[in-house]
């Protein structure tokens, strides 16, 4: 994430839609990606500048656009391709929830999708369903159709979620 002026940081971001993948920058004042959508929960709309767009095959798509906007219904996955700001953030764990990983599967529209949800200790799945946000962290995540995307984290749009389980280390994928 580069910072720029005021505190605004420009976060490098995919968005993965039912047909197609745009990739761009996201200008924000916050330093998380999950923080930027928790403070704009409601509204229905952010953009991407410097973006580009491909289909779900891979193949660039020539628009002479630079900026989309990106209706947050109709997200399946945000990748956030921003280097991580750990050391930055050290000091600040104690202001974090602490959550307790579970590796899981969830099938997203037409992706499947392998990583670490988030739980409060004692939580189940169910209640992570039940959140509030919309968009729910998977970190460590690989889309299963996608093997030459390496792990990531991912935000999944709640309500596009088909199916959530709990896997096992010894799944195989397909």
């Amino acid at each position: 994430m580069a910072r720029h002026e005021g505190m605004n940081y420009s976060m490098p971001l995919e968005v993965y839609l039912q047909s197609a993948v745009v990739r761009g920058i996201l200008g924000t004042s916050q330093d998380r990606l999950s923080n930027y959508f928790i403070l704009r929960e409601g509204d229905e709309v952010f953009s991407l500048r410097e973006a580009t767009l491909e289909s779900l095959d891979q193949i660039p798509v020539a628009i002479s656009s630079d900026e989309y906007l990106i209706y947050m219904q109709e997200v399946f996955l945000i990748a956030d391709l921003s280097p991580q700001l750990r050391s930055e953030r050290a000091g600040l764990d104690h202001l974090y929830v602490k959550k307790e990983a579970s590796k899981a599967l969830l099938g997203v529209g037409p992706f499947w999708v392998r990583g670490n949800i988030h739980l409060l200790p004692g939580s189940a799945l169910h209640d992570l369903l039940m959140a509030k946000t919309r968009f729910i962290p998977v970190t460590d995540a690989t889309l299963l159709s996608r093997a030459d995307v390496g792990p990531r984290t991912y935000l999944v749009n709640r309500t596009k979620i088909g199916f959530i389980t709990a896997v096992s280390e010894g799944l195989e994928e397909l």
